[in-house]
């Protein structure tokens, strides 16, 4: 966690959210004069801001508004539900999108719950929001009603300690940079989004494929970099053997694969010790590191 300038987070983050989101949805933003700095981790608020814009975009599948609000609150006590006072930047996400019932609405912030379809998401991303906001010592209050559309309102700690002349820019050090091509396979599409518009945004060129066979169709046709696959994908061929196919085509080509749960496919494919593996769920950071790590090995 360092001292952050939320507007100047969001001002340059919100090319990242226009693409995630498409253009059915227009993005507001709004900056606020004067807005303190935030004491958060930089890298880790770009993720839980593309996480609530994904779902608001999921929300209005036929377009809408997506409006972002950056604003100084202080909080009395009992003020906010659950809030401690004290003083905050509220950064509030606001859709015109279906909104939610209240027994759902109550429930979101649990892992793993989800009213999407089998794939369609994980049920993880405003489980992994609270986490970071609470983890940083803020609040996260939500706003439903069918029809009414959503707004979801992060309260990020004031930083007492305002950053010095010579600070390096976190988000630099948090995600390395990089030019190489890179092939992300990944059967969960939140997933999926989230990886490509971070690793985009770090300068990979980056192609996604949604299984198996996807994967080897354009590993047949183009030439990449790089190749992170999840293990675990659906129609039949998973990441390993999409390694091991990627390998033989380009003897140079670099391999990481993700899982939650890679011992038992590792060793029914006798695997083990044969491609390094990051494990999920892993923060945008810990993946750019090792991304650098792996495609500067000789």
């Amino acid at each position: 966690p360092s001292p952050v300038d939320a507007n100047q987070l969001v001002s340059e983050f919100q090319g990242i959210i226009r693409k995630a989101v498409g253009e059915a949805c227009r993005v507001k933003v709004w900056t606020s004069e004067g807005l303190w700095l935030c004491h958060v981790d930089p890298a880790r608020l770009e993720t839980a801001l593309l996480n609530l814009a994904l779902n608001a975009r999921d929300a209005m599948p036929n377009g809408g508004v997506l409006d972002i609000e950056m604003k100084n609150v202080v909080v009395g006590e009992g003020a906010v539900a659950g809030c401690l006072p004290g003083s905050y930047v509220r950064l509030s996400v606001r859709d015109t999108g279906s909104g939610m019932p209240p027994e759902v609405r109550n429930r979101v912030f649990e892992p793993f719950f989800t009213t999407k379809e089998v794939g369609k998401g994980s049920g993880l991303g405003l489980s992994m929001v609270y986490g970071f906001v609470r983890q940083s010592g803020g609040h996260i209050a939500i706003e439903s009603a069918l029809g009414k559309g959503t707004t979801v309102s992060l309260y990020l700690p004031r930083a007492t300690q305002t950053p010095g002349v010579e600070m390096e820019d976190v988000r630099s050090q948090a995600f390395p940079a990089g030019s190489e091509r890179v092939l992300v396979v990944e059967d969960n599409d939140d997933l999926l989004d989230l990886t490509s518009a971070m690793l985009t945004r770090s300068g990979y060129q980056v192609r996604c494929a949604r299984n198996g066979t996807e994967a080897l169709r354009l590993l047949r046709s183009e030439e990449f970099d790089l190749l992170l696959s999840d293990i675990v994908m659906p129609n039949g061929i998973n990441g390993i053997e999409v390694a091991r196919e990627a390998r033989k085509l380009n003897k140079g080509i670099k391999i990481l694969l993700a899982s939650g749960y890679a011992g038992d496919a590792l060793d029914r494919h006798q695997a083990v010790g044969e491609f390094p593996i990051i494990d999920k769920p892993f923060r945008m950071s810990e993946l750019a590191a090792r991304l650098r790590s792996i495609l500067h090995e000789a």
